[in-house]
């Protein structure tokens, strides 16, 4: 079967810093929008500000999720290194 395919869907969560959610979110949630609209996910980080650690989820089909996934990783280490955001070639289309 092509699971790729799979209109099920999929789920994935990983844990990311709370300190480091607005960062990944964007001005106004411009930064999650943007990957989302680009790889046709939704993407949510539930809960608040003050927890340590937040748990990102991201739905939709497996390689789309997965894309999602590199995504957001990109904009996490670009939030560490202080480089906010994805790198400018990584969103444009063919």
């Amino acid at each position: 079967p092509d699971i790729a395919a799979d209109p099920r869907g999929f789920l994935l969560r990983c844990a990311v810093p709370g300190k480091l959610v607005s960062a990944l979110l964007g001005h106004g949630g411009e930064g999650i929008k943007e990957v989302q609209e680009f790889t046709d996910t939704r993407i949510e980080i539930p809960g608040t500000s003050h927890e340590p650690t937040r748990i990102m989820h991201i739905e939709g089909q497996l390689l789309n999720v997965c894309a999602a996934y590199m995504l957001m990783m990109v904009r996490y280490i670009n939030v560490e290194e202080g480089t906010q955001g994805l790198p400018p070639p990584a969103l444009e289309g063919p």
